[in-house]
């Protein structure tokens, strides 16, 4: 079979390339041709190529200077001073109240383990584990109250300076009862956990709910009727007044966290925002 095959292809190779000679020297004589005629269309269509594979020249527009777009960098540019973006609210009696809580409820906890102890030996057999898991809950309930008034911003400005980005100027405290920190560094290392101007939004018509006069349009009804809508919305306003307080301390609504240098510290945004949070939200970008 080997053999059978060196043959075949010997006599193939040998009479493959057998072809008249007037055939021979058309082929071999078009190819030098062929090959120029490629060449030179293809040095005749580069620059053709070359102008239409780079259009940016005719789509080149001039940068928007954001200085001019933005109302508050427009004033920092024409004052040269700090500019308020947001200002915290004082809240001292809800420290006072968050931390006498958060210390009750670790008394409470206390207390429990010590009973756990005191006991006596006749009891079922849950009733001291029931006790520790009572005060390992209270415990855990007092640790994330804690957290709440920790790591707050004071207050967030933006500085001019002579050369370079704006800074970002940020008050803080770790703890309500320690000193205040200043933060600097430039506005575009700063972001934020999501928008404030919705949550801004949000909590004036929370506060416009919880604050309206439940009488309106009621002094036409009958007295019967008057009084069972007047309980209505006594009620509804009371019910929404109590899930709004949940949300907000249990929930933590209406608080939004801003990084700096690599530390998140929290807004909250029922304080003094610049354009009730618009102009934060236009400054700073969002992850």
């Amino acid at each position: 079979m080997s053999s059978f095959s060196r043959g075949f292809a010997r006599l193939f190779h040998r009479h493959s390339l057998r072809l008249p000679c007037s055939i021979r020297t058309t082929v071999f004589s078009t190819r030098p041709q062929l090959f120029a005629l490629r060449a030179d269309t293809r040095f005749f269509s580069s620059p053709t190529s070359r102008q239409y594979a780079n259009p940016s020249a005719f789509r080149s527009r001039p940068r928007r200077n954001l200085m001019s777009s933005d109302p508050v960098l427009r004033t920092i540019e024409a004052t040269k001073k700090p500019i308020l973006l947001y200002q915290a609210p004082t809240r001292r009696f809800y420290n006072i109240t968050v931390y006498g809580f958060a210390l009750s409820l670790v008394g409470s906890a206390l207390f429990l383990l010590r009973w756990r102890y005191e006991l006596p030996k006749d009891l079922s057999f849950f009733v001291g584990p029931t006790y520790v898991v009572v005060a390992i809950i209270m415990l855990g309930i007092a640790g994330y109250i804690f957290s709440a008034p920790v790591s707050r911003c004071s207050s967030i400005e933006i500085v001019p300076v002579l050369r370079g980005p704006l800074q970002l100027r940020v008050k803080a405290r770790i703890a309500p009862f320690l000193s205040e920190q200043i933060i600097e560094s430039n506005i575009g290392d700063a972001t934020l956990s999501e928008k404030t101007s919705q949550i801004v939004a949000e909590l004036r018509e929370a506060e416009r709910a919880r604050t309206q006069d439940i009488n309106q349009g009621l002094e036409g009804m009958f007295i019967t009727q008057r009084f069972w809508e007047w309980l209505a919305r006594f009620m509804e306003q009371k019910w929404n007044s109590f899930f709004l307080r949940f949300k907000f301390a249990v929930l933590r609504f209406g608080t939004v966290s801003i990084t700096v240098e690599d530390r998140k510290w929290k807004i909250d945004c029922s304080g003094y925002m610049l354009e009730d949070g618009r102009a934060i939200d236009r400054l700073i970008s969002t992850d």
